[in-house]
């Protein structure tokens, strides 16, 4: 006997045992039901962190690639017509403590 005729007569042997139990019969269905959707919810879960890991990946590799770029002096060409300014001066750093009055 093959395995679909097995599981046949396991079917067919417990609906005719929970023939007199209407309710039993529908808290399997039920049961079975919610499997079924439990399994279709942890598929799409599944390929939606799929999608967002690859998503992830593909930035992340394009931030290493920026940095690299950085760190080996990759500086883009300026246009012709644009002015670069130059950075403001720094205000010098105070020598004296902000609050005297801290251990007053």
């Amino acid at each position: 006997m093959g395995v679909t005729e097995e599981a046949g007569k396991v079917g067919t042997a417990a609906m005719s045992a929970m023939s007199s139990q209407p309710l039993a019969i529908a808290l399997l269905i039920i049961n079975v039901g919610f499997l079924g959707f439990a399994g279709y919810v942890l598929g799409q879960v599944a390929s939606n962190a799929a999608e967002r890991n690859k998503t992830q990946m593909e930035l992340i590799a394009k931030l290493v690639g920026d940095i690299r770029d950085c760190r080996g002096g990759f500086h883009p060409t300026p246009t012709p017509n644009k002015q670069v300014l130059p950075l403001p001066a720094l205000p010098p750093v105070p020598t004296t403590p902000i609050n005297d009055n801290i251990n007053n």
